[in-house]
C-alpha cells in the first residue's frame, strides 16, 4: 500500500493521471482526493443537498468512495467512467457532479426506507408485541437467504463475516488484517461492511412491513434449512461463509490468516463439525442488534 500523504501536494492533473493511467486501482488516491483535495467542493454540495440525510458529511464520503467503484451493484461502476474521462478539467467537475446526484438518489432511498420503518410500526402496540420468536427467526432466515441470493462473492463474504463475529466476537479478526488479507484497502472494507449491514436491515424491515422477499427456489431452500437449523446458526453461517471463500481469488491468504490468528488464540475451528456448534444468544435480542 502507498502512503497516503503523498498525494497531499498533488494537482488537478497529478490526481489524474494517478486514477486514470495507473496500472492499479489507486484506492488510497481516490480517497485522499475526496477526503482533502475535493473536501471543500464536496461539503459545499452536501451543505445544499445532503441536509435531509440521517448520514454526516464524512459518512457519505464513505459511501460515495465505495460507490464509485460498486455503483449500486448492477451495470459498470461509475470508476469505469471516471477512467474514461480524457479532459483533465472534466475530471474534478464530473467527481463534484456525481456526488451531488448520488446525494439526492441517497436521499431518495432514505425516503423510501422510512416509509417502510414507519408501516412497519403503524401497527398496535398488542401486534408490535406479539411479534413471536418463530416470526423473528422467519424474516432472519430469509433475510440471510435473500443477501445470499442478491450480494456479489467478496461482499458476501464480509456480510457472513459480520454475522459470526457478531455470533462469537471472540473469534473475530481484526477488520485490518482481513482487509489485507482480502487485498482491500482498510476504508474499502469499512465501507463495503457498512453497506452489507445496512442492505440486511432493509430486508428486514420489507418483511416487517408486509412486503415479503422475493427469493428464488434455490434460496427457498436455504431460508427453510436456516430456519429448522436455527439453534446451529453459527455452524450453518460458517458453512455458507466457507462455500463463498472458495470463489474469492484471496481464498488461500484468507485461510492462512485465519489458521494463525486460531492457532495463536488457542482457539478450535468447528468446519469439520458443521453441526457441532450451537450458540446461545437470546433471538430478540440478536434479532433487535440487526436491526439498530
Amino acid at each position: 500500500m502507498r502512503v497516503i500523504e503523498q498525494y497531499n501536494n498533488f494537482s488537478a492533473a497529478d490526481y489524474y493521471d494517478a486514477v486514470v493511467f495507473s496500472s492499479e486501482t489507486p484506492v488510497e488516491a481516490v480517497y485522499y482526493l475526496l477526503q482533502q483535495r475535493l473536501h471543500r467542493a464536496l461539503h459545499r454540495v452536501f451543505e445544499l443537498h445532503g441536509f435531509g440525510l440521517s448520514d454526516d458529511f464524512n459518512d457519505t464520503i464513505d459511501d460515495f468512495f465505495l460507490y464509485l467503484y460498486d455503483g449500486n451493484q448492477t451495470g459498470d461502476p461509475p470508476f469505469d467512467i471516471m477512467n474514461g474521462i480524457q479532459n483533465k478539467q472534466a475530471f474534478f467537475g464530473w467527481t463534484v457532479s456525481t456526488y451531488r446526484n448520488f446525494l439526492l438518489n441517497k436521499a431518495k432511498e432514505e425516503i423510501k426506507r422510512n416509509v417502510l420503518q414507519e408501516e412497519a410500526w403503524a401497527s398496535t402496540d398488542e401486534e408490535r408485541k406479539g411479534l413471536s420468536e418463530e416470526t423473528m427467526i422467519d424474516y432472519l432466515a430469509s433475510a440471510i437467504a435473500y443477501a445470499d441470493q442478491c450480494f456479489k462473492p467478496c461482499n458476501l463474504f464480509i456480510f457472513y463475516r459480520f454475522l459470526l463475529s457478531l455470533l462469537d466476537h471472540s473469534r473475530a479478526i481484526p477488520q485490518e488484517e482481513m482487509a489485507e488479507a482480502m487485498k482491500l484497502h482498510p476504508v474499502t472494507y469499512r465501507v463495503r461492511s457498512k453497506r452489507q449491514r445496512d442492505g440486511f436491515q432493509r430486508f428486514i424491515l420489507s418483511q416487517e412491513a408486509g412486503h415479503p422477499l422475493d427469493l428464488d427456489s434455490q434460496h427457498e431452500g436455504m431460508r427453510e434449512c436456516i430456519v429448522n437449523g436455527f439453534k446451529q446458526l453459527y455452524s450453518l453461517l460458517m458453512g455458507y461463509y466457507n462455500l463463498v471463500l472458495e470463489q474469492l481469488s484471496t481464498k488461500e491468504a484468507i485461510k492462512a490468516l485465519r489458521l494463525q490468528c486460531y492457532q495463536e488464540r488457542g482457539i478450535v475451528m468447528h468446519e469439520n463439525n458443521p453441526y457441532g456448534y450451537r450458540f446461545n444468544m437470546n433471538v430478540r435480542t440478536f434479532y433487535k442488534v440487526l436491526k439498530s
